[in-house]
C-alpha cells in the first residue's frame, strides 16, 4: 500500500512538472494564466494520485501494460516542449533558423496546401504575427513528424510482439476498467468495435482543428490573440489526440486478436 501511494505520488509530481513546463519555457506569462496553469496541474496530480493510489483503475487503460502510458506521457511531453521551445524564441526576439528551421519549413511546406486544416490553424493562431507565424508552422510539422513516428514504432512493436502486449499474463479486467460490464462471449467483437471507433476519432479530429482553434478564440483569447502558453496547448493537443487514439486502435486490436485466440480471458 506504502508503495503504491509513492509510486502515485511520484507520478503525481511528474505530470504536474509537464503541465508547468511551458510556463516556465514562455516569456510573458500573465500572474493569472500562471495561476490557471497551477490550477491546472493540481487536478491533474490528484487525479493521478486517485488512479494510480488504488490497486484497481477506473478510468486509466492498460495501466499494467507498461510502457504503454509511459509512451503516451513522453509524446505528450514531446509535443508541448516543441510549440513552447519555438514559440519562446520568437518572443525572446530571435529568429528561427539553421538546419532544424528548414526541416520544419520543408515539412510545413508540404502540408501547406489549399483548405488544409494545419494552414488554417497556424493562420488563425499567429494572427498577423509573421514570426509567429512560422514558430507555430514550423511546431505544428515538427509535432505531426513526432507523433507519427511514434505511432508506427508503436504499432510495429505491438504487432511484432518486441512489446509484449496481451500475453498470457495480461489481466484484461484490471487494463480495461471501463469493460468491466461487457460479456465475455461478446468482448472480442467490443473491443474490435472499439478499435474501429478509435481509429475513425483519430482521422475525424484533424478536421475539426480550425473549429477547435476558432472556438478557443473566442473563449480564451483578448482582443483576438490567444496566450501563448495557450497556443502551446493548442498546437499540442490538437496533434496528440489522433495519435493516441491510434495506438488505443492498435492496442485494442492486439487484444482482440490475441486473448481470441487463446479462447479466455484473465479474471481479477
Amino acid at each position: 500500500m506504502i508503495l503504491r501511494l509513492t509510486g502515485a505520488a511520484v507520478r503525481a509530481i511528474i505530470v504536474a512538472i509537464l503541465v508547468m513546463l511551458p510556463a516556465f519555457l514562455l516569456t510573458g506569462i500573465t500572474q493569472s494564466g500562471l495561476e490557471f496553469t497551477r490550477i491546472v496541474a493540481t487536478i491533474a496530480a490528484v487525479f493521478v494520485i486517485y488512479e494510480y493510489g488504488f490497486a484497481t483503475p477506473s478510468v486509466i487503460e492498460f495501466r499494467y501494460a507498461a510502457p504503454y502510458n509511459r509512451i503516451r506521457f513522453m509524446l505528450l511531453l514531446a509535443l508541448v516542449l516543441t510549440p513552447a521551445y519555438l514559440i519562446s524564441i520568437v518572443l525572446d526576439g530571435q529568429v528561427l533558423n539553421g538546419t532544424l528551421a528548414g526541416i520544419g519549413h520543408d515539412v510545413f511546406a508540404l502540408m501547406d496546401y489549399k483548405y488544409s486544416p494545419i494552414t488554417i490553424v497556424a493562420k488563425t493562431l499567429s494572427g498577423n504575427d509573421a514570426a509567429l507565424h512560422e514558430a507555430i508552422a514550423q511546431a505544428i510539422a515538427f509535432n505531426v513528424m513526432i507523433s507519427t513516428a511514434c505511432v508506427l514504432v508503436f504499432c510495429f512493436a505491438v504487432f511484432t510482439n518486441i512489446l509484449r502486449f496481451a500475453g498470457e499474463d495480461f489481466n484484461m479486467w484490471l487494463n480495461m476498467p471501463t469493460y468491466k460490464s461487457y460479456d465475455v462471449s461478446s468482448l472480442q467483437e467490443r473491443l474490435i468495435n472499439s478499435a474501429f471507433a478509435s481509429m475513425l476519432i483519430a482521422f475525424l479530429i484533424p478536421l475539426f482543428g480550425p473549429t477547435a482553434v476558432d472556438v478557443s478564440m473566442v473563449w480564451f483569447s483578448t482582443d483576438g490573440v490567444l496566450a501563448p502558453i495557450a497556443v502551446a496547448w493548442v498546437t499540442a493537443i490538437w496533434i496528440y489526440l489522433p495519435a493516441i487514439y491510434l495506438m488505443r486502435a492498435a492496442a485494442l486490436a492486439k487484444v482482440a486478436m490475441t486473448r481470441g485466440d487463446k479462447g479466455h480471458w484473465v479474471p481479477v
